[in-house]
């Protein structure tokens, strides 16, 4: 309350009511004129400022891709939740306030009325009355529109602090760790204050996913909400879901299939990678007496390589003929560049690693290094 009151607009107030009496008594020239409409329009600002309640503190939270598990912290159940989207980006934003105006406005389809202080719908840029000292870097924007209050937070620093460390200690997913090592900025949409007529969370999550969708472009590397505490790469596609009834189911799923690494030197995974080396003349005996339907269901798995960088990856089996596996790339690498999902690709034995077929009852036969995984992520 004290703070309320200690940052209460005086200045603009004190010249305002000077000028008014000053009019009241002996009237204005018209340079004075001008200067009581400037001073209307500063106090105005300024009593917006001080009236609006200020943005949720924003804790940096631990991301986690939509299938594992958190990782770090737990959101504090006693705190609001902050309803909020994040872009993760791999420079800074050069957004401004014209800008961020431009984005609203085709996002939401809304017209801002320029230099009316009366106007209900604005977009400016403010300074939130409790700012900490370690959130001075982050420009702040003011959105107000018929639904509500909005924010837009422009940031040239990392979201995380130490996203080498914490990425690396706690993002099992390849892609998506890269992805949140490698930002160096943010920019986010939060939510204010909600109208009377924003029922719920939802609305404003519709209203928050259409603005963050109109400011993506190529520098965006993932996103993140808060609320959930999750994260997932970003890709262009998901922008349909951003801007649609449901924008967070975009994180029920990673964007991409998961690159999940395990230490080569893994007793259970050589163990694994054994048995079905050792195991692969069953494999073939099967595929060779199987029929067409059931041959798109015979995948294995081996290690493609580039130079120095190597992946593996699973292949759906089209021929097997002189110690030569061919068939079609079933993922997208995420480091290699001369091979691609769908792409007609070969190996030879030695680069086997897992494969999986299935059985008469249903059941898959193989999957070997997979039951490894799973019984790691326990």
């Amino acid at each position: 309350m004290f703070s309320r009151i200690r940052n209460f607009p005086i200045l603009s107030s004190i010249l305002l009511v000077g000028l008014v009496l000053r009019l009241a008594m002996s009237g204005l020239s018209g340079w004075g004129v001008a200067a009581l409409a400037v001073a209307a329009v500063w106090f105005a600002f300024d009593l917006v400022r001080w009236l609006l309640p200020p943005p949720s503190k924003r804790t940096p939270l631990p991301p986690h891709s939509g299938k594992g598990k958190s990782a770090g912290v737990a959101p504090d159940p006693l705190a609001e939740p902050l309803v909020s989207l994040v872009f993760f980006l791999s420079e800074a934003s050069r957004a401004d306030e014209s800008s961020i105006r431009g984005c609203v406005s085709n996002a939401l389809g809304l017209r801002f009325p320029v230099n009316d202080p009366d106007s209900d719908t604005f977009v400016m840029p403010f300074s939130p009355p409790d700012l900490r000292k370690d959130e001075s870097h982050i420009r702040h924007f003011m959105v107000r529109i018929p639904e509500g209050v909005f924010a837009v937070l422009v940031s040239d620093r990392p979201y995380i602090e130490n996203p080498k460390e914490f990425a690396k200690a706690s993002i099992r997913d390849k892609r998506l760790r890269n992805a949140v090592e490698k930002h160096v900025a943010w920019i986010s949409v939060d939510l204010m204050d909600a109208a009377a007529d924003l029922e719920s969370n939802r609305q404003a999550y519709r209203i928050i996913g259409k603005i963050l969708a109109s400011m993506a472009g190529p520098d965006c590397l993932a996103i993140y909400c808060p609320e959930l505490q999750r994260c997932n790469e970003f890709d262009p596609g998901l922008i349909e879901t951003l801007c649609g009834e449901h924008p967070l189911g975009l994180f029920d799923e990673p964007t991409f299939e998961p690159v999940i690494e395990i230490a080569d030197n893994h007793p259970k995974m050589a163990a694994a990678v054994r048995e079905a080396v050792n195991r692969w003349p069953e494999f073939v005996a099967a595929f060779e007496v199987s029929n067409a339907l059931q041959r798109e269901r015979f995948i294995v798995k081996a290690e493609f390589r580039e130079g120095r960088k190597s992946e593996f990856m699973w292949v759906s089996v089209r021929e097997i003929r002189d110690g030569e596996v061919s068939g079609i790339l079933m993922n997208d690498p995420h480091e290699l560049l001369e091979v691609h999902r769908g792409a007609s690709v070969s190996f030879p034995l030695d680069r086997l690693n897992d494969w999986i077929y299935p059985g008469r009852d249903g059941s898959h036969i193989g999957g070997f290094t997979l039951d490894v995984l799973a019984d790691d992520e326990e």
